[in-house]
């Protein structure tokens, strides 16, 4: 609710974007990470930041003030045109995040659909995926409170669903890293 002053430019940690309704429920909207810009959209129309940010770790961040950032823009073509682009992807995030959390999805389908999300795309080897085992290793930092907050249910829900992957041997947890052992049955509980 804030007037922007600024937009920030996030050059290491994370960052966890949020909002808050008039009851004190919170949705976690996205966990912003280095190289993203926080505050565009604001900075950019002159309007109150939508969401509040909290770190999650130590983070560096940059500080562009927002006459100073309108003024790059109006000079440069090729910023005003990152810039737009990088507002679309906000907007198309967001359409996708609210569809997905409003009118797709029961809780156990959203819950598949955001582990999902933090593991790389079939077909690419990169880090945490085993090619010999097919399983997936995701370090994540986020609570159970948090993961719940990100899909719109409560902890318990998400405590239960995390149960229930694992009772059907979906999942495993190895300490702090959750491991999908069968990401084709995950992927039919998210679509």
């Amino acid at each position: 609710g804030q007037t922007p002053r600024a937009a920030f430019v996030l050059c290491s940690g994370k960052v966890k974007l949020s909002t808050t309704s008039r009851e004190g429920k919170v949705l976690i909207v996205k966990v912003a990470e280095a190289g993203e810009v926080l505050g565009l959209s604001a900075a950019v129309s002159g309007t109150p930041h939508q969401v509040t940010a909290e770190t999650t770790m130590p983070c560096q961040v940059n500080f562009v003030e927002r006459e100073a950032l309108l003024r790059l823009i109006e000079k440069h073509g090729e910023l005003g045109l990152h810039s737009a682009q990088a507002l679309s992807n906000e907007f198309q995030s967001a359409y996708r995040d609210i569809h997905d959390l409003v009118l797709a999805r029961s809780s156990a389908g959203k819950l598949a659909r955001l582990l999902l999300s933090w593991t790389p795309s079939r077909g690419s080897l990169g880090y945490g995926f085993a090619e010999a085992t097919n399983e997936v290793r995701i370090r994540s930092s986020l609570t159970h409170e948090e993961m719940a907050q990100m899909i719109g249910a409560s902890r318990e829900t998400v405590t239960r669903l995390l149960s229930d992957l694992k009772k059907k041997e979906l999942i495993r947890l190895e300490g702090p890293v959750l491991v999908i052992r069968n990401r084709t049955a995950l992927e039919a509980l998210a679509s």
